[in-house]
């Protein structure tokens, strides 16, 4: 059996063809709440307004 490096992480099963990562964020839950009602108003999902936000907020270019 072939060892394996230390800080290798194995393959998820859920790999996106897009290349986008999953992030675990802890919010207070009224955050929550306003995330998901504007991302609606904005016929948006709310990983996607969270997405925009943040590349707005880092002033990254949407790629």
């Amino acid at each position: 059996m072939a060892k394996s490096k230390k800080n290798e992480k194995p393959p998820t099963p859920s790999t996106r063809g897009d290349g986008r990562k999953a992030m675990l964020v802890y919010m207070k839950p009224d955050i929550i709440e306003a995330i998901k009602d504007a991302a609606e108003a904005g016929d948006m999902k709310a990983w996607q307004f969270v997405e925009k936000a943040v590349e707005r907020a880092l002033k990254l270019k949407k790629t």
